[in-house]
């Protein structure tokens, strides 16, 4: 192998976490796009490849908001970039890809397989590729084989992006440098459970992902994954898995297949840690409760899982309801709304072609953010009596106060607040004194049986109770 300086690493990421029931296909507008060193604005392994003294070839970050399937031309658009830079550096030494994992392509199927098969028709047998995935990646049977490092995060909501490129981006260099050719093995685990259960800091998973940290310390193994599936694509590969990266394959086998039954020992044991009940339910206990705030999360139209954002189950379960606490219901999804009433001024009256033509009160002109904090559009919001509806004319997920504040609403005068996420995110906990989590119907229902799933590997648990090992 030739001295390290003169050795090249090709780096680049290309993310969309898809869902099949989702209706909104990603347009190449919708992916953040950086090239060549602006990609280090995102990524952050740069700085590890150089110290160790490899050229930084890099090449795209294109990485959208999780949404439909991917058609074919937006993919094409931004895979062939990635390609392009690997065809004017086949003699690189490494390739590394921030993936999401679950990229479900329009006639292609797993969008990340069909990308490194070829990437691997390229570059050279001994080329390494390194790949940093999202804990909720499908795996497919064939990815460990056309990587030979596999990176997951291992939290559960994600704080650990960093980390999680950090572990690839050193496996790479130091087997590299001590010509190892490492070996990938994926175990299958059949079972998808409810996403918004699976969460890392609470038993079973914070002990089987602390397992995962103490197997990466043994001088054999470069990274033990455990990857909880997302149930939203309707695919061959959706599913949990484990995956381990070692220096021989029998020795990623025996540990990915011992923790994979770990982790089916678990299956039933993850419970939801709120309130989760009907919408219905969700609203007559928030009405009720007694606590300052109450937030509801709109399970079903969950926007950072695909969902459009624009159903209005809860927003007609609290206007008939008539609730005597101020109430608002954010992240509505209407841009005919937003659009036929922009010009009518705050404190007007108007009525709403939806909710059998509602009377409302125009309450405040605002922007909605986007996945980076960007400004994307505008908002609009109404008041039905106590109720108030924040209408977007773009998909915007409300996951911090900071989203209340471009609305120019105040998130703290507010008893009852909806918005549509799954889990609350962190940011808006400290203003929740109560959660309540609706079992809605939509894209992003959580629900396995309500998802009619045909594609997918049968038996798997819940769908079905059965015994398996690995």
């Amino acid at each position: 192998m030739t001295e390290a300086c003169n050795m090249k690493i090709v780096v680049a990421s290309f993310q969309c976490e898809s869902n099949s029931k989702a209706k909104l296909h990603p347009q190449k507008s919708d992916f953040e796009y950086f090239k060549g060193e602006d990609i280090f604005k995102k990524l952050i392994v740069k700085e590890i490849f150089e110290k160790e003294g490899f050229e930084v070839i890099p090449s795209v970050y294109a990485v959208a908001l999780p949404s439909a399937t991917v058609e074919l031309a937006t993919y094409h658009y931004y895979a062939n970039q990635i390609l392009e830079t690997v065809r004017q550096n086949p003699d690189a030494a490494g390739v590394y890809i921030f993936f999401h994992g679950s990229m479900e392509v329009e006639e292609i199927g797993s969008g990340e397989l069909y990308l490194l098969k070829k990437i691997r028709e390229i570059v050279s047998k001994d080329c390494l590729i390194a790949l940093s995935l999202d804990a909720h990646a499908n795996i497919t049977d064939e990815l460990p084989t056309y990587a030979n490092i596999i990176s997951g995060f291992k939290t559960v909501p994600h704080i650990d992006q960093k980390e999680c490129q950090e572990r690839a981006a050193k496996a790479l260099c130091y087997c590299l440098k001590n010509n190892i050719q490492p070996q990938a093995y994926m175990c299958r685990v059949p079972f998808l459970l409810k996403n918004d259960t699976l969460q890392t800091a609470y038993e079973p998973l914070k002990s089987l992902i602390e397992e995962t940290f103490s197997l990466e310390k043994q001088e054999d193994v470069f990274t033990a994954n455990l990857f909880l599936g997302h149930c939203w694509i309707d695919a061959p590969n959706t599913s949990a898995s484990t995956v381990v990266c070692a220096t021989t394959k029998a020795r990623a086998e025996s540990i990915a297949k011992d923790l994979a039954n770990k982790l089916w020992a678990t299956r039933r044991d993850y419970k939801f840690l709120c309130e989760a009940e009907l919408p219905e339910e969700c609203v007559k206990r928030a009405i009720a409760g007694k606590e300052k705030r109450i937030f509801i999360t709109d399970s079903g139209d969950n926007t950072t899982a695909g969902a459009e954002g624009d159903t209005l189950g809860l927003l007609e379960l609290l206007v008939k309801a008539k609730p005597t606490k101020k109430t608002c219901v954010a992240g509505v999804t209407n841009q005919n709304i937003v659009e036929d009433f922009w010009t009518v001024s705050d404190g007007k009256e108007v009525v709403l072609p939806i909710l059998n033509g509602a009377k409302a009160t125009v309450k405040a002109h605002g922007e909605i953010l986007g996945w980076t904090k960007e400004i994307i559009g505008r908002s609009l919001t109404v008041s039905i009596g106590n109720v108030d509806a924040i209408f977007t004319e773009l998909r915007s997920a409300f996951i911090e106060k900071g989203n209340f504040d471009k609305a120019n609403v105040d998130l703290l005068s507010y008893e009852i607040v909806v918005v549509k996420l799954g889990y609350l995110f962190t940011e808006l906990k400290p203003y929740a004194d109560r959660e309540l989590f609706a079992l809605s119907d939509g894209a992003s229902c959580v629900e396995l049986a309500r998802l009619n799933l045909q594609r997918i590997v049968r038996p798997m648990f819940p769908l079905e109770d059965f015994e398996w090992e690995a």
